[in-house]
């Protein structure tokens, strides 16, 4: 149950909100805790009403942390005086200052500071925490929000306009968008993260905290660039060869690498779903894939004739609960995913014994651990087209995760469970027809 108590202290016969300052930004907001009273003397009622209080109070927090943080000192300036109390005085000490920046810095300057500090504008990540809370995003999707945001402001500051709400009108998000956000990213990076950004904008509007139209609806990215004639052909993402899995499994990986690869070449499973494996999930013949990227990642894999050796060496004196592979260090607070560690581990590992593909420079190979997995997917589709029996297109979905909830519903009724086949049976048979390729074949 939620402490109804949390931010909540009593105070003169009625509750009112609280919210302590870190003892790094005590000097810079004035005081130990930001309070705000509730007028009433019902705690249920005082729960209820908290938490917008709770959101703006931590504004004033992170609003301090930004001019801690900011490489502007002009920026930094205008946020002390932001966080100090509106008073005649400190008005007239803004416009002073505003004029002297003038002088100094040019007009553009001096009329972004005066805004500022004012608060005529919002800071840019103002309301960024209470928009994270609300969507709830992972770690990783946290991180690029924040990191889009961070080249916006980035791009406001160069182009001399407050990095505030207030300064992105559509003409801005569409300059930013073509003179930065596309520059050294991919389009589908770039959709990615302007994807991010437009969230934002449309919770802002819904809250009330931003009117007007979201500047970022309605806006495109640059067409991609028509490929040169001498360039290098690309053709993405893509499965490893059998010459290449020879060379990564053949080559000395490390002890976490030599039994990882091949659990990825002989099962299908995405790195992180491995890396997840509790010795109690690979009992019975069978790696239980409890969660992962999709729904349809809940599944069971049957554990590869191959794989047998290195499950059972690998769960010997553990417990059902430690992981099976408990070489990789403790997930840090940063990060959501175990196997990242292990990702860089074998990217490093990967470069080293030749096995990349980067067409004309591009910073991200076309091959990854992911490769394992479409090497999987292809090996097993091959094997079908040569006369393997025992299961069929459908028995791939259920090994590798993938949803077929899109196929025509009679058809899928007609044929799904392999005509009545055990479905384990016929998975077992898809996992087996998969055959590590040879030395020395290409």
């Amino acid at each position: 149950m939620a402490n109804q108590r949390q931010y909540l202290e009593w105070h003169g016969q009625q509750w009112r909100v609280r919210v302590k300052v870190p003892a790094r930004l005590r000097d810079l907001i004035g005081r130990g805790k930001l309070t705000h009273p509730l007028h009433t003397a019902d705690l249920k009622d005082a729960d209820a009403r908290k938490w917008p209080i709770v959101s703006r109070l931590k504004g004033v927090i992170a609003a301090a942390e930004r001019a801690l943080a900011t490489n502007d000192p002009l920026e930094a300036e205008a946020l002390r005086h932001r966080l100090s109390n509106d008073e005649d005085d400190t008005q007239f000490a803004i416009r002073l200052r505003a004029e002297q920046v003038e002088g100094t810095e040019g007009l553009d300057r001096a009329k972004a500071f005066f805004a500022l500090a004012s608060g005529q504008v919002t800071p840019l990540g103002h309301h960024a925490a209470e928009f994270l809370s609300h969507k709830d995003y992972r770690l990783k999707s946290q991180g690029d929000f924040r990191r889009a945001l961070d080249w916006l402001g980035d791009w406001l500051r160069d182009s001399r306009l407050p990095v505030a709400l207030e300064a992105v009108r559509r003409v801005e998000a569409g300059r930013f968008l073509s003179e930065s956000l596309v520059v050294g990213r991919s389009r589908q990076k770039a959709t990615a993260y302007l994807g991010f950004i437009r969230q934002y904008w449309v919770w802002l509007l819904a809250k009330g905290h931003l009117t007007g139209e979201n500047p970022w609806a309605g806006q495109s990215l640059p067409a991609t660039p028509r490929q040169r004639r001498e360039a290098e052909s690309d053709k993405g993402k893509r499965p490893f060869t059998d010459a290449e899995v020879t060379t990564l499994l053949a080559s000395a990986g490390g002890p976490l690498l030599n039994d990882l690869m091949p659990v990825g070449a002989l099962s299908g499973m995405r790195i992180e779903e491995i890396c997840q494996l509790l010795v109690s999930d690979c009992r019975g013949g069978v790696f239980n894939v409890w969660a992962g990227k999709t729904d349809n990642a809940r599944r069971t894999v049957p554990i590869h004739s191959g794989l047998v050796e290195i499950v059972k060496r690998r769960s010997v004196g553990k417990k059902d609960c430690d992981y099976l592979f408990d070489d990789l260090p403790p997930i840090p607070n940063s990060r959501e995913t175990r196997s990242d560690p292990a990702a860089k581990q074998f990217t490093r590992y990967r470069r080293k014994v030749g096995v990349d593909e980067r067409p004309n420079g591009k910073a991200k190979s076309n091959v990854d651990f992911h490769s394992f997995r479409r090497w999987f997917i292809r090996k097993a589709r091959d094997a079908k087209l040569a006369g393997a029996e025992g299961f069929d297109e459908w028995t791939l979905t259920w090994v590798i995760g993938h949803t077929d909830s899109d196929r025509d519903k009679s058809l899928d009724l007609s044929q799904h469970g392999y005509a009545g086949q055990d479905p384990e049976t016929a998975k077992r048979a898809l996992v087996e027809a998969v055959k590590l390729p040879e030395k020395g074949s290409s």
